[in-house]
């Protein structure tokens, strides 16, 4: 009986236990759930503001020498003086005269040449008045002869009546065959003179165009810098003797400074704009800003777009463009090699929005705060200028833009702009 009450026992009061333990779950108040509060995401958000924009394109470039003269002697002999700026590097101005030849066989060849016109000039004038004493000669000689016909004439109607002797109307005759004869050999010295005034005329001619030739080489003697520029590659010194055509320096032409630039083929077709053969005119004749950095210090520049290059970079596939410089000044330190900024307006974008690149999202979206919320709103994108972009979008004026993304955002998030 104790052995019996020893197992008994202990599962009633298991039983027990377990009545209730499910007595009071099933008896234990139900807990409600508090309902969760929406989370409001903090964005940061812009105006809504049409503006009108024009980008501005920033490529670097190399300042080239659009024209370079090869200074070279006209005439050769020994060079006689130099010019205090005939230096490698120096700055001149147009006319200085930079380098002498001697010229004294030049002097001497143009009085030289001065004496033989004037030889041909008084062999002109003389032949000239013999031509005009044999004219008076000639018109003499013809009235002589009309009045040698007249009396042979009145000879021979005397003689056929008998009142004059035949010998006497020979003699007649005679006389006004001589007269003829007179008349015709004035005339041959009249042409004769004619053509040796022709001659003359002909010798006078060359005389003087020797002597201007002269006269040129004399001039040549000097050799100036036909415009302001800088001087390279100097190789003269006094007492060498040079030939004609013998090099000695380079100029460049100060206002045919050039800036060489590469654009990029997107910048290119915004620029030209349309279509056509003639597009790219559009570009040629655009002022542009050209600006170079030495240390602290920036040197501005005006520039205007003169033409294209001929062929196009097969690497970079860009247009080489050249732009030249506007007057500038000689004494400035700008040279050839010089590297340069150079700054291209472009199109003019009228009533778009300017956002940062972040605010429209990879479909083409952005958002904006409507009552706490967002709201889509299908872009148009036109442009990215460095790290923000142009729109044009059906949004009020004054409208809040988000222009940061996370991951939640979506079509009515509930925002805070902070």
């Amino acid at each position: 009986m104790k052995r019996l009450a020893k197992f008994v026992l202990p599962a009633l009061l298991l039983a027990i236990a377990s009545m209730g333990f499910l007595y009071l779950r099933a008896t234990r108040p139900e807990a409600t759930p508090a309902p969760a509060d929406e989370r409001a995401l903090p964005v940061a958000a812009v105006e809504a503001r049409y503006v009108d924009v024009r980008p501005v394109i920033v490529e670097f470039g190399v300042v080239v020498a659009g024209s370079v003269v090869e200074l070279r002697p006209l005439v050769a002999g020994r060079i006689a003086e130099l010019g205090p700026n005939f230096i490698e590097g120096a700055v001149v101005r147009g006319g200085e005269t930079l380098a002498v030849i001697e010229r004294f066989d030049y002097e001497i060849e143009v009085a030289d040449k001065e004496a033989a016109v004037a030889e041909s000039r008084s062999r002109l004038e003389e032949a000239r008045a013999e031509l005009d004493a044999e004219r008076r000669l000639l018109a003499i000689a013809r009235k002589q002869a009309a009045l040698r016909m007249a009396d042979l004439e009145r000879k021979r109607e005397l003689s056929e009546r008998g009142a004059l002797s035949r010998k006497a109307r020979d003699d007649a005759t005679i006389a006004a065959n001589e007269a003829n004869r007179s008349v015709v050999s004035a005339e041959q010295r009249l042409e004769r003179l004619t053509a040796r005034i022709e001659q003359s005329s002909a010798a006078l001619a060359r005389s003087e165009a020797a002597l201007k030739r002269a006269r040129r080489d004399l001039d040549e003697t000097l050799l100036a810098a036909p415009e302001d520029g800088y001087l390279a590659d100097v190789a003269a010194a006094t007492g060498q003797r040079v030939g004609v055509g013998d090099r000695l320096a380079r100029l460049i032409v100060a206002r045919r400074l050039e800036v060489s630039f590469q654009l990029k083929r997107g910048d290119f077709g915004r620029l030209v704009g349309g279509d056509g053969e003639r597009a790219a005119d559009r570009l040629l004749g655009r002022a542009v800003s050209v600006t170079w950095r030495v240390g602290p210090r920036d040197f501005a520049y005006d520039a205007v777009i003169e033409r294209l290059d001929a062929e196009i970079d097969p690497a970079s596939g860009g247009i080489g463009v050249r732009a030249r410089l506007v007057d500038p000044d000689p004494g400035a330190p700008l040279r050839p090699g010089a590297f340069v900024e150079v700054r291209i307006p472009g199109e003019l974008y009228r009533g778009v929005l300017r956002l940062p690149e972040g605010a429209v999202d990879g479909e083409g979206n952005v958002y904006v705060i409507e009552e706490g919320r967002l709201a889509p709103r299908r872009v148009e994108l036109l442009r990215r200028i460095a790290k923000d972009v142009l729109i044009r979008a059906d949004i009020a004026p004054g409208a809040r833009i988000v222009i940061t993304h996370f991951p939640e955002i979506g079509p009515g998030q509930r925002v805070e702009e902070r």
